[in-house]
């Protein structure tokens, strides 16, 4: 629901949750630090997370301090209840890009759903996002979020 590479994920810090400012503001990412629109469906899904006391990740560690270490066998045990085949974490960034342009969003504004590089300076220094960004990542969160709770024949189009 995010369009977040599966790093930023199993490294994603309380601290980088912003929800007052609709985003989580990454201090490390492919492109560096980058803050990312996140919609209300998102911070919907992290108040059922319970926060432990002394570990600072979203993603609790199976052992010891660091990041959460055990995604490929999660991941495997996750998608082996579905009827999903071939599906990576890399496909979900790619369908919430599609999910995107489906709902009519542009080029320039799923890359930056993403966080991809931006072409200008003054993208570097400017550090909040404008509301049209919130509201697509909140369009497509929520459109996802449906997608993922409701039953999957309403989504699979006339047989």
């Amino acid at each position: 629901m995010t369009g977040c590479r599966s790093g930023e994920i199993i490294n994603l810090k309380w601290e980088e949750v912003d929800e007052p400012g609709s985003c989580l503001r990454l201090l490390e990412s492919k492109e560096g630090a980058s803050i990312r629109p996140a919609g209300q469906a998102v911070f919907e899904v992290l108040a059922q997370i319970e926060k432990k006391k002394d570990c600072p990740y979203v993603l609790l560690p199976v052992r010891g301090d660091g990041p959460f270490g055990g995604m490929a066998r999660a991941w495997k045990r996750t998608f082996k209840r579905t009827q999903l085949t071939g599906v990576t974490p890399h496909t979900l960034r790619h369908s919430y890009a599609s999910v995107a342009g489906d709902l009519g969003f542009t080029e320039s504004t799923i890359a930056a759903l993403l966080g991809h590089a931006a072409g200008s300076v003054t993208s570097r220094y400017v550090h909040h996002l404008d509301s049209v960004l919130i509201a697509a990542a909140d369009k497509v969160a929520a459109a996802i979020h449906g997608m993922m709770t409701t039953d999957p024949m309403k989504h699979a189009g006339p047989t």
